[in-house]
């Protein structure tokens, strides 16, 4: 059985000036326990909402998402909230500018209170900032004292802080430099090898969906145009579309 199903999904919106958008139009896509499914296409393809779908930050029109045999369609139960976190692109704008860096971490025991006890939380900060490459000593700084690098390091360990049992990243090294995203790419390769982590990661970049993938779903137009096996997909695309963005990112290369 699938850890994430998603079955049959459409999710719509208003935008101004352009009507209603039909930004997933019928999307089946899932995810098994620790397994990376790379979901690929150019801007404007349904990727992030179909990822804030399957999160509940869009509400989807039709359609139907679980998660280990439970229906999340309509929203998600506060019991299973932490078993799926998201790892957004701009990690500036996704982290609270006001807080400390070891407060931001924390941040998710307050509704989960159960994880963490209140003598422990210090400590499991510091482990949390080991993980992912931080120097514990930078815990009392805030955002805008980091990097780029850091400040997703310190997302993606906010992420690990409830255990969840799958990441959910849009577009997460989008906004780093070339030699940031290979630090960030070789972060989550060994999170998912050392937890068993399961992940559904977005990207316009093929190349960036290649070195973490199992299988890979090319989506256009608010649909999924082709699926499968990494390999097969870059070696054998079926689809028109899947041949053109392979043949561009050659050429940018």
């Amino acid at each position: 059985m699938s850890l994430l199903s998603v079955e049959g999904l459409w999710t719509t919106f208003k935008a101004p000036g352009r009507g209603v958008i039909q930004a997933v139009a019928g999307v089946d896509i899932a995810v098994a326990e620790g397994e990376t499914v790379g979901l690929v296409g150019e801007s404007g393809s349904g990727k992030s909402t179909l990822a804030r779908s399957v999160v509940g930050l869009e509400r989807a029109g039709r359609g139907r998402v679980t998660f280990a045999g439970t229906d999340v369609t309509r929203g998600w139960p506060r019991r299973m909230r932490r078993d799926v976190q998201m790892v957004f692109q701009d990690p500036r704008s996704s982290l609270n500018p006001r807080m400390s860096v070891g407060a931001i971490v924390a941040e998710g025991w307050r509704a989960h209170p159960g994880l963490v006890g209140s003598r422990d939380a210090g400590a499991q900060v510091a482990q949390l900032l080991e993980q992912v490459g931080v120097d514990p000593a930078l815990a009392t700084r805030r955002p805008a004292q980091l990097s780029g690098g850091q400040c997703q390091r310190v997302a993606i360990a906010r992420a690990l802080a409830l255990r969840p049992r799958l990441l959910v990243c849009d577009e997460a090294v989008s906004a780093l430099d070339v030699s940031v995203q290979a630090q960030i790419l070789a972060l989550l390769a060994r999170l998912r090898a050392d937890l068993g982590l399961a992940m559904l990661f977005i990207s316009h970049d093929l190349g960036v969906v290649r070195q973490l993938a199992d299988r890979v779903a090319v989506m256009h137009r608010g649909r999924i145009v082709e699926e499968g096996p990494a390999e097969q997909v870059y070696e054998s695309p079926r689809d028109a579309y899947t041949r053109t963005l392979l043949d561009s990112a050659l050429e940018l290369d």
